[in-house]
């Protein structure tokens, strides 16, 4: 058996990476006056004024005495400029002093999923790099997070306080029944009085929506038959039980998009008995009547306060 076999065999990926020898970022990571080693050992050269700026920690650091510049111990400086190490990964490192750079607003650096979110969200909060933390934050409820992790947006988002993305987020859960949303790490790092209020704040925007009933008249339900199923009585679904069942969908999931769903639309459709044509319309018509009903329907939401204190 051949050195490279057994090596490839006995040694970790881990081992592996630990004993790399370093390698430069590059561009725009290749001038500064400090150095910045990566867990998996990828140097970046960056700017002390511009981590002062952006880090308190950071800040102080460079506040203190610093060792000699000319000592060039192989784990101290390289290139005669000091390196730090840091226990960020080459990924996630980048990501956060692209965020430190003065055109951050304007080249917004790319955060991929929510697992990067909160690597580069952990890392500005150990830095103390409270506006790079909230600058990330403002990104979250972005429909790429929001539409597929409601949850965990809400839960980062309440975590560090963001009033408005929190409440962005509680707002687009109205779309789930309250017992939906699964169980998500992040909810380990808020309080169960945030989480109750969450689900308070569901509870109340589903009991608003008896307030529609004052607007019937304005915003009258499609109909799901037509005249030849009430000639022939095929249709059996009285109005005031059609009106009982659209306020029970939206007490369960306050949202529009709950007259959406393809099994409701077909619950509805076969208590009212009708025609194969009325059972083709029917989807259409409430597609199109709930892009009506959406604004008093937002209407009665905004009146509800979510009650979580962000002091």
């Amino acid at each position: 058996m051949d050195t490279c076999t057994t090596l490839y065999e006995y040694t970790s990926i881990e081992d592996v990476e630990s004993r790399r020898i370093p390698v430069d970022a590059g561009a725009p990571f290749d001038r500064g006056d400090i150095i910045l080693r990566s867990a998996d050992n990828v140097d970046f050269h960056f700017h002390k004024l511009l981590l002062s700026l952006a880090s308190s920690f950071f800040s102080n650091m460079f506040s203190l005495p610093q060792p000699d510049s000319l000592d060039d111990a192989a784990d101290r400086t390289k290139d005669g400029l000091p390196i730090i190490p840091v226990t960020e990964n080459s990924v996630i490192l980048q990501k956060l002093l692209s965020f430190c750079s003065p055109v951050y607003d304007t080249d917004v650096p790319a955060l991929e999923n929510l697992d990067i979110v909160m690597s580069v969200l952990d890392a500005a909060d150990k830095y103390d790099m409270k506006r790079v933390g909230i600058f990330i934050v403002r990104m979250i409820t972005a429909p790429r997070f929001l539409e597929k992790e409601p949850m965990r947006v809400f839960a980062i988002a309440c975590r560090y306080r963001s009033e408005a993305e929190t409440l962005v987020a509680a707002r687009y859960m109205l779309r789930f029944a309250v017992w939906e949303p699964a169980y998500v790490s992040e909810l380990d790092f808020i309080s169960g009085s945030d989480f109750q209020r969450l689900v308070k704040y569901h509870t109340n925007c589903g009991q608003a929506m008896t307030q529609l009933t004052r607007l019937w008249s304005t915003y009258p339900l499609p109909s799901l038959d037509c005249k030849f199923c009430r000639k022939k009585g095929v249709s059996r679904l009285s109005l005031k039980e059609y009106q009982d069942s659209v306020i029970e969908a939206l007490r369960i999931r306050p949202s529009v998009e709950s007259l959406l769903n393809p099994e409701w639309i077909d619950s509805m459709v076969r208590k009212a008995g009708s025609c194969i044509g009325c059972r083709e319309r029917a989807p259409r018509a409430l597609a199109e009547y709930a892009k009506e009903l959406a604004f008093p329907v937002m209407a009665i939401i905004l009146e509800i306060p979510l009650d979580i204190d962000f002091r």
